[in-house]
């Protein structure tokens, strides 16, 4: 099939390798080195060791050229596409540079947990999104090398339907499933001493979330509290190399010094976790995660601790979707104007007056928190009894007959 001078092959005509796997991680060893992305990447290599029995990978960020690795990709069983990220900048060769001539990748392109992201991602925004022809011909052709899409949470799949991409299935992310607690139940403290609080992305949200850190200070004074940190900023980090990601701007550094300032003078102690998988084991000491970070959200939720996740864009929208407890939208929609945002990198959360316009951080959310952890506090978290059955039977209906289904 020729589309646009670019000849899409068949999935027949797929040459399959016979060797390890390549991994196009999202997460790189340089810019903002966002630990969530980094907990993918380690989750679903887990999951392929279990159910595949393979533990050998050639790991590439998804921004890096392929082209001088054509012949080691090519030699592998395919190309792992974790966290796929579909962001119409166009998604190729923007979000994913891959190789100059599609064509020369002979093994095929499979998504894991894929994702879209855009602001704010309510009902709306999933109704207006209309993506280019040039990223909906490179969805359709990764759709044509599987048998099944992978995609992390609902909305993912009706986004893709909308666009002609019709063999999704709903596995849940990768990073939601912690091996060695699958078959557990969730842990539901009697009281709370020890609780993490993440913050924004966005620095329009930097007063709401000193209003939730203040809530929480104030409802748990007796337990210790951490501010954890997923990424790198322009301050923390080596600026001179980045990803295309908008949080290495000065408009985020300046938030994140806020919020430490602010997390300082409640009594939080600061965790810096950037591209460190093994520095979210604080984390299962812990007996409550509030915040804005979904993958500190995922983790806490995989080791089943409870977690309160406040959706700052699409993706917290969709994961709230998914796990049915815990979850707030933390904008406010103001406008029924069309939301259109060509934006030149690959964040999806409000870095712009217009889209600050369009839906505003909710005010008064920290009260409506408060409320919902007086009420699971009483009852001892008895509204996330039933997430680690979830969990469970995601990964085990879904997530492995997917895995066990790819080359």
């Amino acid at each position: 099939m020729t589309e646009g001078g670019i000849v899409w092959p068949k999935r027949a005509e797929i040459l399959y390798g016979a060797g390890m796997y390549t991994v196009l991680t999202t997460c790189p060893d340089y810019g903002s080195r966002n630990a969530g992305d980094r907990l993918i990447e380690v989750r679903l290599k887990d999951i392929l060791e279990r159910e595949k029995g393979d533990g050998d990978f050639v790991t590439i960020f998804r921004e890096e050229p392929l082209d001088q690795r054509l012949d080691e990709i090519n030699a592998s069983r395919a190309v792992l596409l974790p966290g796929f990220a579909i962001r119409d900048l166009p998604i190729y060769p923007k979000a994913y540079r891959l190789a100059d001539d599609l064509n020369r990748i002979r093994v095929p392109m499979i998504p894991v947990g894929a994702n879209w992201n855009t602001y704010p991602g309510d009902a709306q925004s999933r109704r207006e999104l209309t993506y280019s022809e040039a990223s909906t011909s490179f969805l359709q052709r990764i759709a044509g090398q599987v048998e099944q899409f992978s995609c992390r949470e609902p909305f993912v799949c009706e986004i893709l339907h909308r666009h002609g991409v019709t063999n999704t299935v709903l596995t849940g992310d990768p990073a939601l499933f912690c091996l060695q607690r699958i078959g557990t139940g969730m842990k539901r403290p009697t009281r709370v001493d020890r609780l993490v609080f993440s913050p924004p992305l966005s620095p329009f949200y930097a007063k709401q979330a000193t209003d939730v850190m203040a809530m929480l200070a104030q409802r748990f004074p007796a337990a210790r509290r951490f501010c954890a940190f997923h990424l790198l900023d322009a301050d923390t980090g080596n600026s001179e190399r980045s990803e295309n990601s908008a949080a290495m701007s000065p408009e985020v550094a300046e938030k994140n010094r806020r919020i430490r300032d602010c997390a300082s003078e409640l009594g939080y102690e600061i965790l810096s976790l950037a591209s460190n998988f093994e520095g979210m084991l604080v984390y299962d000491d812990c007996d409550l995660h509030v915040g804005y970070e979904c993958h500190a959200h995922l983790y806490f939720l995989s080791v089943r601790i409870p977690s309160v996740l406040i959706a700052e864009d699409a993706r917290g929208v969709g994961f709230n979707e998914l796990i049915g407890i815990g979850g707030f939208n933390g904008f406010g929609r103001e406008k029924v104007a069309r939301n259109v945002f060509q934006k030149p990198h690959t964040s999806g959360y409000c870095t712009t007056q217009e889209e600050l316009a369009l839906a505003p951080p909710r005010t008064g959310l920290h009260t409506v928190i408060r409320e919902f952890l007086d009420r699971e506090c009483e009852r001892e978290f008895g509204g996330y009894a039933d997430v680690a059955s979830l969990i469970d039977s995601l990964y085990e209906s879904a997530m492995v007959p997917f895995i066990q289904g790819i080359p």
